[in-house]
């Protein structure tokens, strides 16, 4: 969306979100994923180093911004402090437990959840970790490292609205698999990945 909506990229690309990205990883940063919808993920706990490919290593930050606040009962984004600690799960690793058939298909993220969620449950059990929500307030930002388990959570009431930017980005010099980053005005940088461009 960001390729296409020029505020969302004024948002993606803004100084004060570069500089505190760059900071962070060591690295310029460029946006490469916008989840602008209004509803929860509801995707399951997760991590998103083992989404990309595995020469991105950690040069890899999501930012969540909250437009509006957020609702108890719309399903708040969930996270588990400290899980960037704890051994990295990789791609090829994910991709290789696959049946063939599916490590082929672009919803390969999906399948694999059917090994990963009970693992992640399973280290969250064993570490006696304990989950935390994140009920924003209108303007308020959360940054996760590619390694903090999180999700979505199912909302209580699916018809209350999440309104959110939740915007990944990955190090300008780790993403062979994107076009070149270009730099937004003044601002940070973006990959101008289109729609009609496969990966």
């Amino acid at each position: 969306p960001y390729v296409h909506v020029e505020s969302l990229l004024r948002l993606a690309t803004n100084q004060r979100i570069r500089g505190i990205i760059n900071h962070l990883i060591g690295e310029e940063m460029g946006v490469h994923l916008c989840l602008t919808g209004w509803k929860s993920t509801e995707r399951n706990w997760h991590q998103d180093g083992y989404l990309n490919p595995d020469e991105n290593l950690d040069h890899y930050i999501a930012v969540w911004i909250a437009l509006d606040d957020i609702h108890a009962d719309s399903g708040p984004f969930e996270y588990i402090t400290g899980t960037h600690k704890l051994p990295r799960i990789t791609k090829k690793n994910t991709i290789d437990k696959l049946e063939p058939y599916e490590r082929d298909d672009p919803g390969w993220p999906k399948y694999s959840e059917r090994f990963l969620t009970p693992l992640f449950e399973t280290l969250k059990t064993t570490h006696h970790l304990q989950s935390k929500r994140f009920l924003a307030k209108k303007g308020d930002v959360l940054f996760w490292h590619a390694r903090l388990m999180h999700r979505g959570s199912a909302p209580n009431n699916p018809e209350i609205d999440r309104r959110t930017a939740i915007i990944h980005y990955s190090g300008i010099h780790h993403r062979p698999d994107f076009p070149v980053a270009k730099q937004y005005a003044n601002q940070g940088f973006y990959f101008p990945i289109n729609d009609d461009i496969s990966f």
